[in-house]
């Protein structure tokens, strides 16, 4: 099977505007995707939902405040009183651990109707009573933080390493009857730690992203994958091409979705294939594991590295950052299987992402290629 290369290229460099959910640039980019599934030829929803982030953002900055002095407690208390600071960063680490866990009760909080209207778009095959069902997915929204993504992410790994050097330092210290080292360094580690957290607080969202790489880049491969794959898909299979909405904030689109369509997908195989991060200058990547060691799907991982070693695709399993989500994780707390495919390493491209350096022209074509390559071949595979 091919793929056009420079239609993907094209449609992403098209998509690379500001459309953070609820804006006007996200309801042109609704339209755009919505008319290019027409003309692939699929039948085509549009089905739109509100919601309200602020009880999640509010019950974030709490947490991380509070989860803050307290680390910093500890840190002021490990020489002088042990017991009390290992109880306090104890419950930091409690506290902490909702962050990273990404657990499903955690949803409720995104559950509220509010002021902010965005839609999902969907095209799908014919197929209405399929032996089994492929999700190819793609969020079509972006955004702007005051924290770009690589800082966000390197300040929660800052805050974890001190406050795991400082947990090291207590639980020895106690072991022993005497915390060790010099007075200083609790105090360094828990002072660090809650810097880290400080900062982490004051995250906002804003406009001002293009989003070429997160996500105009996959949304252009889901949109190349809606024209060429049905043809290559048995009759008994149907593809639902999903392009969600508000995965920026917090994946509500992927939730709302799956609300109103997880009773029609029950009682036949599916499985889903997520893209998000898709044509940063590299290895083509998958995305297995979150939170604190959860796995994401690992048969899809499998059926992956297949396809990826018959096409000689060069392919690199990685985990999810802390802290950090893609609409795969709703899917897999409904039981789901899903993995996403992304690709690149560390470099201009990434810093870029959640700023307004987030241009089209970060896309590498051959990283495109590549991760629209496989994710067409693994759902083959999987229809088969």
């Amino acid at each position: 099977m091919r793929v056009d290369g420079e239609r993907i290229v094209r449609e992403a460099s098209a998509l690379a505007f500001p459309r953070y959910p609820g804006t006007e640039g996200d309801v042109r980019a609704i339209e755009m995707v919505a008319g290019w599934l027409r003309e692939a030829g699929l039948e085509v929803s549009r089905e739109e939902f509100t919601y309200d982030i602020g009880p999640a953002f509010r019950a974030l900055r709490l947490l991380l405040l509070g989860t803050g002095l307290l680390v910093a407690m500890a840190g002021i208390l490990a020489h002088s009183q042990p017991q009390i600071a290992a109880s306090c960063l104890a419950l930091a680490l409690l506290a902490g651990g909702i962050l990273l866990l990404w657990s499903p009760w955690l949803e409720k909080l995104y559950s509220r109707e509010g002021p902010t209207r965005t839609a999902n778009v969907i095209g799908r095959t014919g197929s209405r009573q399929p032996r089994l069902r492929l999700i190819l997915i793609a969020h079509h929204d972006s955004k702007s933080q005051n924290l770009p993504l690589p800082y966000r992410a390197g300040l929660t790994l800052l805050t974890l390493l001190a406050s795991s050097i400082l947990a090291a330092l207590l639980i020895v210290g106690l072991a022993m009857g005497q915390v060790g080292g010099p007075s200083w360094l609790g105090p360094l580690l828990g002072s660090l730690a809650a810097a880290s957290l400080v900062t982490l607080s004051t995250l906002r969202n804003g406009n001002h992203s293009p989003g070429g790489v997160d996500n105009a880049g996959s949304v252009a491969i889901l949109m190349e994958l809606a024209r060429v794959l049905p043809g290559e898909l048995p009759a008994d299979v149907e593809a639902i091409f999903l392009s969600t909405g508000a995965e920026e904030d917090h994946m509500v689109g992927a939730m709302r979705w799956l609300d109103r369509h997880l009773s029609l997908l029950a009682g036949r195989a599916t499985y889903a294939l997520n893209l998000d991060g898709a044509g940063i200058p590299g290895k083509a990547l998958l995305l297995e594991r979150y939170g604190v060691g959860k796995s994401f799907s690992p048969f899809l991982s499998k059926m992956a590295r297949r396809a990826a070693e018959r096409l000689k695709i060069p392919l690199r399993g990685t985990p999810l950052p802390p802290a950090l989500g893609v609409d795969a994780i709703p899917f897999i707390h409904r039981d789901i299987p899903c993995v996403t495919f992304a690709s690149g390493s560390l470099g201009p491209a990434v810093m870029a992402i959640h700023s307004a350096d987030d241009h089209a022209e970060n896309l590498e074509r051959s990283a495109l290629e590549r991760v629209a390559l496989l994710v067409a071949a693994t759902a083959i595979d999987l229809a088969r």
